[in-house]
């Protein structure tokens, strides 16, 4: 049996549409794929069990028919960080290999999710290295490019792992399309002449990093005031309605999938968003809108959402939203697979684990 544990230099990187892309692509060769993830840190009720969040979507994405309790065996809640700090014993080595006994079986291979970044768990001894190197696995590191400083994460995670030889190879994932050359020309050769195996450099893709505006709503906390069947279409940028209405149109039509985020008493600029078809409306301040904009907006299926913070406290949550919204989608979940068969040496990955 092959296993492999899915790390990142940072939170938001790509741990989960990494597993979800790899084993579905691993299924479709035929292995029988199963799915851990240690730590749950993405805490959620689910039927009054607590679970993890990103472990209950890979159970219904792979039909894992495993025990909740085996995919994630520790829950980071409030008791277990409170019993590190003062040094009570919990005896979390056995419990995580008893899990991971009970999912390996039946299986070709285990994806194993790492928490957080790569030290997460440390306080725990349960660091990703710590833990694939109890469960005698290999790390895939996954690395966000935002900029060329992720290549000094990627060194500096390497220097944190005492056997080098744990470390399968990296995926740079979220390549902005103005970095791309520089990254396939420079980095990777950069990389690799340090010894360091890059398996796949992903592009940035605005799918992935779209949202549902039922997913704005929960987090916005908004009243839907029009529009209210539409709220499974996905969101890919925001625009801030603060500019004159005559270039407005010509403004909102630059990004397809988009919100516009106004003052509720901006009715000049609501209607120019209408006129444009943008994907939803967001009205700050409280302020509801005439009449007028709401059936206009109903007529053209746009959803309108009134919330009650002002525009900027708005416009930074929105922003840490788009781009960080759990997988849920089937459209995300084929472009996943997309990607990653386009761009990652699925092949490469098999045979470095034992497939």
């Amino acid at each position: 049996m092959a296993s492999i544990l899915i790390s990142s230099s940072e939170k938001y990187s790509g741990k989960s549409a990494v597993c979800i892309g790899l084993g579905t692509i691993l299924k479709r060769k035929g292995y029988t794929v199963g799915y851990m993830k240690p730590i749950g840190n993405l805490l959620v009720d689910i039927n009054g069990v607590l679970a993890d969040e990103d472990a209950e979507e890979m159970r219904r994405i792979f039909g894992l028919t495993d025990p909740i309790k085996d995919i994630t065996p520790i829950l980071l809640t409030e008791n277990l960080t409170h019993d590190a700090l003062v040094g009570v014993e919990k005896e979390l080595d056995k419990t995580l290999n008893d899990a991971y006994s009970n999912v390996s079986k039946g299986k070709d291979v285990v994806l194993i999710e790492g928490a957080g970044g790569i030290g997460g768990g440390a306080m725990y001894n349960l660091s990703d290295p710590e833990v694939a190197s109890k469960l005698n696995t290999h790390i895939l590191l996954i690395t966000r490019y935002d900029s060329v400083f992720a290549v000094d994460r990627i060194l500096c995670d390497f220097k944190t792992i005492d056997d080098l030889d744990m470390i399968a190879g990296v995926i740079l994932n979220e390549v902005p399309d103005s970095e791309y050359e520089k990254v396939t020309e420079l980095v990777v050769p950069f990389l690799e002449n340090r010894g360091i195996t890059v398996f796949g450099v992903i592009p940035q893709d605005a799918t992935l990093r779209s949202v549902t505006i039922s997913d704005i709503i929960e987090d916005l906390h908004g009243e839907v005031l029009a529009g209210a069947d539409h709220l499974d279409n996905l969101v890919e940028h925001y625009f801030v309605g603060a500019m004159e209405v005559n270039s407005a149109i010509k403004y909102f039509r630059r990004a397809p999938n988009s919100a516009v985020i106004t003052g509720g008493d901006r009715s000049d600029i609501q209607l120019a968003a209408i006129e444009a078809k943008v994907r939803c409306l967001i009205l700050t301040g409280n302020l509801r809108p005439s009449e007028a904009v709401l059936g206009s907006a109903e007529h053209a299926d746009i959803p309108v959402i009134l919330v009650r913070g002002d525009t900027m406290g708005t416009i930074e949550r929105v922003e840490h939203l788009i781009g960080r919204a759990r997988i849920k989608q089937d459209m995300k979940l084929n472009r996943i697979v997309e990607l990653i068969e386009n761009n990652v040496d699925v092949d490469t990955i098999a045979k470095a684990i034992g497939l």
